[in-house]
């Protein structure tokens, strides 16, 4: 299920790439029957609005779940038996994407032997705090018009925040309301994977086509 909807997510051009996609599916993936992310995150009227008109205009490939078994490829191999459409027009920074979205939730993740060293190297760090296929799982932010998705995953002792950014602007990091301006956060990027630990002073931004993640212990 989880699978299926990547690969119709990451099918349609980058520019038509709908959030609430990603929402419902891993909704429904997590078994969940009502929306869980918070409700002041999402203008439901522009959600529909938006979601109307790409539907008139794009022209996703329908991809069965068998058909999408290359998503557990390592990002060496991600697109090797996708789409013609899909192979060629990835770049790096959406298969980093990509990758990040099948590993780092409390779904079943791929292989570790099929991911990339970075990405295991992040699952790896996160996990320090408890597996991730036990942690607390919540969709906090949807924003369609920016092609802006996270969702925070809280264990025992930490939480971290995985925030996507699948548009070609620079963002303000979307993080969760009530975040606190001076908080001491483990950061991780896409764009530049290293971990930085730092008090925080003033706005963070996600770059485009790049996912963040912000631990907080």
């Amino acid at each position: 299920m989880w699978n299926n909807a990547l690969c119709n997510f990451f099918t349609v051009n980058s520019d038509k790439r709908d959030v609430a996609l990603l929402h419902e599916a891993l909704t429904n993936a997590l078994g969940d029957e009502k929306p869980v992310f918070d409700e002041e995150a999402v203008d439901e009227e522009a959600v529909a609005k938006e979601t109307a008109a790409k539907e008139s205009t794009a022209e996703p490939t329908k991809i069965t779940e068998q058909g999408c078994v290359a998503l557990a490829s390592s990002s060496a191999n991600l697109t090797a038996g996708l789409p013609s459409n899909l192979s060629s027009s990835l770049s790096g920074r959406e298969r980093r994407l990509l990758e990040m979205l099948q590993a780092v939730t409390v779904l079943p993740s791929p292989p570790s032997n099929t991911m990339s060293a970075d990405v295991l190297t992040l699952t790896s760090f996160i996990e320090q705090y408890g597996p991730l296929a036990r942690a607390d799982m919540r969709i906090y932010e949807v924003d369609v018009a920016n092609q802006l998705f996270a969702y925070e995953l809280r264990f025992e002792d930490a939480r971290a925040y995985v925030m996507y950014n699948f548009s070609f602007d620079t963002h303000p990091l979307p993080l969760p309301l009530g975040f606190m301006a001076s908080t001491k956060v483990t950061l991780y990027r896409t764009d530049n994977p290293e971990f930085k630990r730092f008090v925080t002073s003033g706005p963070l931004s996600i770059t485009y086509h790049s996912a963040v993640v912000v631990i907080v212990d």
